[in-house]
This record gives C-alpha cells, sequence and structure tokens, in this order.
C-alpha cells in the first residue's frame, strides 16, 4: 500500500520518466522545495541521475495497473510525462508508439478517472510531421485536448526546442562535437544552413517550474527556447573557436535530412507567466565546454 499522507499547502506529484535526463532535474527541484514524489521505473532503469535522492521517491512499476493501485490511496495533484522515446535508426519506430502515446494516454485515462486535474508533458518545438517523435508528441497532445474539452482538466504541452548539458548522454549531438573537437577528432556535419534554438537543460527546468506555479486552466501549448536562432554552422564554428581550433571540421559529409526546418521558439507566453532570462547560447555552450573539460580560448 502506497500511502503518501498529508503534505498541507505541498504537492502530491506522479512522474513518469523521473528517472531520465530532463525528469530527474525536475525530481530533484520538486523535492527540493519540499513537494512529494512518486517516480514509475520499469525494470531496467538506470536510477544513477537521482541515486542521492532516490530514496525520497516513492517508486513504483511503470505499468497501469501498478499507477492505478496506487491512486486507490493517494490524489495525485499533478502528473509530469517526462518520458519519451526517440526511436532507433535501424529499427522501425522501435518503442516510440507505446512510449510517446499508448503509456502515457492510458495513464491520462486513468488518472481523469480518479479525479486527477493537473497535467504537465514535454512536447518537441519540431514540425508534428517531421518524423514519428514528433508526431507521436503531437497525437497525444490532442489527446490531452480532447480531455481538456470533455473532462474540464488542465492539459499544458511544453514545446521543447534543442537542448543541452555537459551531464546529458554523450550520444546527443551537441555534447559528441565538443568531446570531439576536445580530443582533436575530426567532426563530420552538414552544411549547416539549419536555424535552431538551443537552450539549456537548466532553463527547461526553470520553465517547467513557472508553468508549475502559473496555475493554468484548459489546454495550453507553451513553446520553451531562448527566442534566439542560430545557424547549426554557427554553432560548429563557436565550439571549434572555443575548444581552441584543434579538429577538422568537415561541413557537408552528412547530407541534410529531408524537409530539415529552421527552428525557433516564440517566448511570449513563458514572458507573460514570469521573468524569463534563459542563457545566451553562446554563454551556456562556452560553460558547457568548461565543464567537460575543454579549455575555453
Amino acid at each position: 500500500m502506497i500511502n503518501i499522507g498529508d503534505v498541507g499547502d505541498k504537492m502530491n506529484f506522479l512522474v513518469l520518466g523521473g528517472n531520465g535526463y530532463i525528469g530527474s532535474k525536475v525530481v530533484h527541484s520538486l523535492l527540493a522545495i519540499g513537494h512529494t514524489v512518486v517516480c514509475t521505473r520499469r525494470e531496467k532503469s538506470d536510477l544513477r541521475r537521482v541515486e542521492d535522492v532516490k530514496d525520497k521517491v516513492v517508486w513504483i512499476k511503470a505499468s497501469v495497473d501498478a499507477i492505478e493501485a496506487a491512486m486507490q490511496y493517494t490524489t495525485f495533484d499533478y502528473i509530469l510525462n517526462m518520458a519519451c522515446n526517440y526511436g532507433r535508426e535501424n529499427v522501425l519506430y522501435d518503442n516510440v508508439l507505446e512510449a510517446n502515446i499508448e503509456f502515457p494516454l492510458n495513464v491520462l485515462n486513468k488518472a481523469v478517472e480518479h479525479g486527477t486535474k493537473r497535467f504537465l508533458t514535454l512536447g518537441t518545438g519540431l514540425p508534428e510531421d517531421f518524423n514519428m517523435y514528433s508526431f507521436s508528441k503531437k497525437m497525444y497532445s490532442s489527446f490531452g485536448k480532447f480531455y481538456v474539452d470533455k473532462h474540464d482538466i488542465d492539459f499544458t504541452v511544453l514545446k521543447l526546442e534543442m537542448f543541452y548539458g555537459s551531464d546529458e548522454p554523450n550520444d546527443r549531438f551537441l555534447p559528441s562535437v565538443i568531446r570531439k573537437m576536445i580530443d582533436g577528432d575530426a567532426v563530420e556535419t552538414t552544411i549547416g544552413t539549419q536555424r535552431r534554438d538551443i537552450i539549456a537543460s537548466d532553463d527547461i527546468v526553470k520553465a517547467i517550474m513557472m508553468v508549475i506555479d502559473s496555475n493554468l486552466s484548459g489546454y495550453n501549448e507553451i513553446s520553451v527556447g531562448t527566442g534566439v536562432s542560430p545557424k547549426l554552422s554557427e554553432i560548429i564554428d563557436y565550439i571549434w573557436l572555443e575548444t581552441g581550433k584543434r579538429s577538422e571540421v568537415i561541413k557537408g559529409a552528412v547530407p541534410m535530412r529531408k524537409d530539415e526546418p529552421d527552428c525557433v521558439a516564440d517566448v511570449s507566453m513563458l514572458k507573460s507567466l514570469g521573468e524569463w532570462s534563459p542563457k545566451y547560447w553562446k554563454n551556456g555552450i562556452k560553460q558547457m565546454i568548461q565543464e567537460m573539460g575543454g579549455k575555453s580560448e
């Protein structure tokens, strides 16, 4: 039996994907201000990102049955869907449909049955038809809007732009480029004409906490970025400069993806919720290089 108990003016959160990169940062922030956090976990979940607080979190199996059982004893004030699956290139859609639509939708359905009224999910600033990841995120958001209209809940989608941080997985684009340039290895890229609004991961967490504090009602889609959109080639050139110009950069060696979009966040809604002043991308990348062991010139 799970009995979280009365936390006064604090809230009970159910976090899907609380051991992930962004999710773990949100869990730390929620615990730091006294909220109670229940997280789902799969059998082989990696808990290293929450090792220091894992005993302060209530962990339950990442299954609809386990979540419904928890809801028999606990009223969740807020459900945060921090989980996602980007898919693997060599497997057709991998587990994208189950992770990004089926599981969180079943959780949403059970939660509404048990009286939970507030939901927040991470989406993407990519065009909805760009790939299965962006399409599945948009589909889940559409289900959220349906539930808002039919069941009078509050559902917020945070449309994230490309994020970065020195502690993010090494196979992601920016840390892999920075590591190669620190080591003096050759880097192959596209021609880099696509524009990207890149945002520090800690600023994403700030945006999430702002939204939680704002008590938005109904259905809301909020773009989360800096509002500045440099070309990818500018970002690569800056990393090359800040890591000492030791690497050979071969632009155009990687083909551009079909219909490669330019992405920039409209941050007007975030600014309407409070002070929004994210790191300028050059400052954030410079800090990231230093934290990864590079020597800024």
